[in-house]
């Protein structure tokens, strides 16, 4: 597949089988993320793997005043990670900038690129109790929880999109 057929396939996914994914699929989902690019080559990042009661636990921390109730059926759950360095947070200072969450929205596309390329299914959330997903993972000193990613066999076809026209997001300076 192309880069343009999967970003035409990939949407936000809500409703999944019961079909588990085979670590070989969600493998090469992560090959992807790991080879994406990253400020001065930080790398991050850390995904954790989940299912069963571990799963289970962290869907529930996604789950804030009725929302992502699709967590519960998806058969995956990736719980995505930061730990900065002290460059990084020294950076961030200086520019202003929040650096380990672009390298991490980078890697985390590349992730669901690679799994729509797959025929998986996809949703990134950001609706989450990361200090309760960390205690449950156990995150190391500094690493905290940015977001989950939902994963699975789609249950359902790719909703209608509406975007933007190109005349709305591209403005061309010479």
């Amino acid at each position: 597949m192309d880069v343009t057929k999967a970003c035409e396939s990939r949407f936000s996914c809500r409703k999944y089988t019961c079909e588990d994914v085979g670590n070989g699929l969600i493998e090469q989902c992560l090959e992807c993320a790991r080879l994406a690019p990253s400020a001065l080559n930080k790398q991050p990042w850390k995904f954790y793997v989940t299912r069963g009661d571990i799963k289970a636990a962290i869907a529930k921390e996604t789950q804030l005043f009725g929302a992502n109730g699709f967590t519960d059926e998806a058969p995956v759950l990736i719980a995505v990670t930061v730990k900065p360095k002290i460059a990084d947070k020294l950076a961030d200072k200086i520019k202003h900038q929040d650096f380990s969450s672009i390298d991490l929205g980078i890697a985390v596309q590349s992730f669901c690129l690679k799994a729509a390329e797959l025929g998986l299914g996809t949703c990134i959330i950001g609706w989450v109790k990361t200090k309760s997903v960390d205690k449950i993972l156990n995150t190391a000193a500094g690493e905290h929880t940015k977001l989950i990613i939902s994963l699975g066999y789609p249950a359902c076809d790719q909703p209608p999109r509406r975007r933007k026209s190109m005349e709305e997001i591209a403005v061309y300076i010479s």
